[in-house]
């Protein structure tokens, strides 16, 4: 596990097939815990070609959303099992059930657990975390608001948390999410959250 010191570079998919192999050499001396939209999610050539070169850990798999996407990445895109890092987004993979399809084709593979680090950075993420045994989650608390980030007096410590112990995902600590569901449901809220 890289330390916490390191960084992870978000591309947004601005590299072309060129520009990713200078940008992965330019950024292989840092030590970044991955390198991540490398190019498009379905140029696997792309992907191969820079996971072929670039010796730090490569993250993919954010834009595909199918167990036959994901095969499709495990067969065309050169990564490595022992280091490099899939982002699936349960939401965004056919809800929870389409992840599990996702990460039981991949064992099947030789995927280890640990490389699966749900996209997503909300605490439904954390939870499915810790529920499935899997190397770690995405966030960024900027992103996805209201949902975004964790509950507010949940903390960070050496890049870990753990999930609330409360009923439900916990949104309900989240306290700008909290009054946006009672303005919405009104009184009915009240004694619910």
């Amino acid at each position: 596990m890289p330390d916490a010191g390191h960084l992870a570079v978000d591309a947004i998919y601005s590299y072309t097939s060129t520009s990713s192999i200078e940008a992965a050499d330019a950024l292989a001396p840092l030590g970044l815990w991955w390198f991540e939209d490398i190019c498009d999610p379905l140029d696997f050539e792309t992907l191969g070609t820079v996971a072929a070169r670039y010796a730090g850990p490569i993250a993919a798999g954010e834009a595909l959303f199918s167990a036959a996407e994901a095969k499709l990445l495990d067969r065309y895109a050169g990564l490595r099992r022992a280091r490099d890092i899939l982002l699936f987004d349960p939401v965004h993979c056919y809800g929870l059930p389409g992840y599990l399809e996702i990460i039981e084709v991949l064992e099947a593979r030789s995927w280890p657990r640990t490389a699966f680090w749900p996209h997503g950075g909300h605490l439904f993420c954390l939870h499915v975390v810790a529920a499935l045994g899997l190397g770690g989650a995405e966030v960024n608390p900027l992103c996805f608001q209201p949902f975004g980030g964790y509950g507010d007096d949940m903390r960070v410590l050496v890049g870990a948390t753990e999930p609330p112990t409360v009923p439900g995902i916990g949104f309900e600590l989240k306290r700008d999410l909290r009054h946006i569901f009672e303005a919405l449901l009104g009184d009915e809220a009240s004694g619910r959250l």
